[in-house]
């Protein structure tokens, strides 16, 4: 039975928690009498009966570093890179500001004061963290220089909100396993960009058909010293994920035997990610993609001078072996884009580029969905509603004529009145109309 009782020369309250066992604490604080201690000592057992009461069970009272540390090691089935996205919220943002905090005693209005000292830099416990991570990579750097660096940062909207995203997995987390009987992120707002329009990044950057042509003239096309191949075929590499829409690792991951020459089809199976080959992304993502004519023959053309390696790749580096992310980029993309007078954009932008302009061409929204490789065609649509043409396409006028058949009379078989005082408002509205109305 829950009791105050005397233990050991102090008040403490004696009870069973919701995984009926037995716990004995002590209120925490100083007290000027025994008298106080024992009224704290009762408001702590009243606390405790509460929480059994909800379903909250001791492991609660743990801190915010312990639960989310144990999130992160539930998560399992996630990708290599998206774990590492997870440990760099939490190790960067999350416990530095959190960590010591009893999870339950962390409020709505704690989070809300997290994300406005967020927008305005880094709170101070963050920012000490970010002086330790510096000066722990770099032994040489200066204190003094790591504190004005730390002192320039300032975390983006979208940083914020994922921020905010983690922080409600680990409560759900946390209640998954009753150590808290409500989720307080969830009664917090994102952040919002209060930046005026122009000033805000583009969530992708599209480029135009005149911008392709002259980013692919610009690109760098291989060329030999001695017989030898010296420089990547970047053209074909940018041209290849401009008309297929693939994401980079899926290109770079590419082998040749996953290139069907009868059927011009380029197969989707694996991608190229964190230095290893991988599984897609999805089961959606297993796919195969019709390849232009124009393509397929320089494809051939390329594949008696790519280098050849035990990988097979079709864009492989000088030697055969898998081409890292950063050589493409630093090497073959930007200068590309540098040479075009093209705004620097991210390569993924290519594959925005390629939905976009399938879209506003009049493909099915559903082709281009699987083409992407989105697992249904919501998703393709959530991103790319604003470029579905909204041009009217006479569907309301079919509609009333399948309703109302013979009987619907539209403006065309108005008829002139009989009647000398009805003309004027005849002839208003064949003015409006444009003319059409007709005797």
């Amino acid at each position: 039975m829950a009791t105050v009782k005397l233990y050991r020369g102090r008040w403490v309250v004696d009870y069973y928690d919701a995984n009926k066992r037995r716990r004995i604490e002590k209120p925490a604080g100083r007290f000027e009498s025994k008298t106080q201690e024992k009224q704290a000592a009762q408001v702590l057992l009243d606390e405790r009966l509460a929480e059994i009461a909800s379903g909250v069970v001791n492991e609660g009272r743990r801190n915010f570093e312990d639960a989310a540390t144990r999130w992160l090691k539930s998560k399992v089935r996630v990708r290599p890179s998206t774990r590492r996205g997870y440990e760099q919220l939490i190790t960067c943002y999350l416990i530095p500001y959190f960590g010591a905090r009893k999870i339950r005693s962390i409020q709505v209005i704690d989070i809300e004061r997290f994300r406005a000292e967020l927008g305005e830099g880094l709170p101070g416990s963050i920012k000490q963290a970010f002086v330790e991570r510096q000066l722990q990579a770099k032994p040489g750097l200066a204190a003094a220089r790591a504190k004005q660096r730390a002192d320039k940062v300032k975390p983006g909207t979208r940083t914020i909100n994922k921020s905010l995203t983690a922080l409600t997995m680990i409560f759900n987390y946390a209640m998954r396993n009753q150590w808290v009987d409500r989720n307080p992120a969830d009664y917090v707002e994102q952040a919002r960009d209060e930046r005026p329009l122009e000033e805000r990044p583009l969530d992708f950057d599209i480029l135009t058909p005149g911008e392709i042509a002259t980013l692919r003239d610009s690109a760098q096309a291989p060329s030999y010293r001695r017989g030898r191949l010296v420089t990547n075929n970047y053209r074909l590499l940018i041209t290849f994920a401009v008309f297929t829409g693939c994401r980079v690792g899926e290109i770079l991951g590419a082998p040749w035997r996953d290139i069907d020459w009868k059927t011009s089809q380029f197969h989707v199976r694996r991608t190229y990610k964190d230095g290893q080959f991988q599984k897609p992304k999805t089961r959606a993502s297993i796919r195969r993609i019709t390849l232009p004519t124009f393509l397929v023959k320089e494809l051939k053309v390329w594949r008696l001078a790519c280098p050849k390696g035990k990988h097979d790749l079709v864009f492989p580096n000088l030697d055969g072996l898998p081409m890292s992310h950063a050589n493409l980029l630093q090497r073959g993309f930007y200068p590309a884009l540098r040479r075009a007078g093209v705004r620097r954009i991210r390569f993924h932008d290519l594959r925005h580029t390629f939905a976009s302009l399938m879209i506003s061409n009049g493909e099915d929204i559903v082709r281009v969905s699987r083409m992407l490789g989105h697992a249904n065609a919501s998703i393709t649509l959530n991103v790319y509603s604003h470029l579905v043409p909204k041009e009217h396409d006479g569907s309301g006028d079919r509609l009333a004529s399948l309703v109302f058949g013979n009987k619907l009379e539209t403006r065309y078989n108005l008829t002139a009145p009989s009647d000398a005082s009805d003309t004027k408002n005849f002839d208003k509205i064949n003015e409006l109309d444009g003319g059409q109305g007709g005797n």
